[in-house]
């Protein structure tokens, strides 16, 4: 399929991936004229594709001096959290596609691959591959929904507050009943829905628990003298 997309779209595309896997950490600066020469293009597209992202708040753009990727506080991940729960609830217990073999099929092979995570003694390795398995699972359960839009949503909730964050704060406290957790929100699904939305808070609540208490400041305040990349 031939790609339609205006290159500052494709950029955008490849900045979202790169925040929500985690690869451009919150509170990084973000070098514009690396990214270029890494995509093979000129500044200007990624310059455009930072003012789309800064005008979702989520970088902020000092003229001739830096871009970063916003920080998220306490209060914005409690809000998201909040959230990615309601959707989360709603796709799980009136989604239209719950019942379909195929994605429980799938979220029970997520879960499966949570468990061998035990046998992986490189700790990088482990946490990379958790984060990548927890996202993929969340992205299943609001794809019960079948929704579109909801999709979108939960999407650009996880620009906001990615799964790299939540593991850096909370993996190492939760890891030991990590998989446990998950197997018992498809179990809900599979034998007892009835039971999903209680499985559903307490799996959220228990997270929130552990999100220590930060500034509630969402805007980066360093004044970096380093630029990285002019972004005007």
């Amino acid at each position: 399929m031939i790609d339609t997309r205006s290159l500052v779209d494709r950029v955008y595309e490849y900045l979202l991936t790169q925040i929500i896997t985690g690869e451009i950490k919150y509170g990084d600066a973000i070098n514009i004229k690396q990214i270029a020469a890494t995509l093979d293009i000129s500044t200007m597209p990624v310059r455009e594709a930072l003012k789309r992202l800064e005008f979702e708040m989520i970088v902020s753009i000092k003229p001739r001096s830096s871009c970063r990727l916003l920080k998220p506080s306490r209060k914005m991940i409690r809000e998201v959290y909040e959230l990615r729960e309601v959707i989360e609830l709603y796709a799980a217990t009136f989604g239209r596609c719950r019942q379909n073999p195929e994605r429980l099929r799938r979220l029970d092979a997520i879960v499966e691959k949570m468990r061998q995570l035990d046998n992986e003694k490189e700790v990088s390795v482990k946490e990379k591959a958790a984060i990548a398995l927890d996202r993929a699972f969340h992205s299943e359960i609001c794809g019960l929904a079948d929704n579109d839009f909801m999709d979108n949503t939960h999407r650009q909730l996880s620009l906001h507050v990615n799964m790299t964050l939540i593991h850096e704060r909370t993996y190492h406290k939760l890891e030991s009943q990590w998989a446990e957790n998950h197997a018992e929100i498809v179990r809900s699904l599979e034998q007892d829905p009835s039971l999903v939305a209680d499985v559903l808070r307490r799996h959220f609540n228990n997270v929130l628990e552990l999100i220590p208490m930060d500034e509630d400041n969402c805007a980066c305040e360093s004044e970096d003298t380093d630029i990285k990349g002019e972004t005007t």
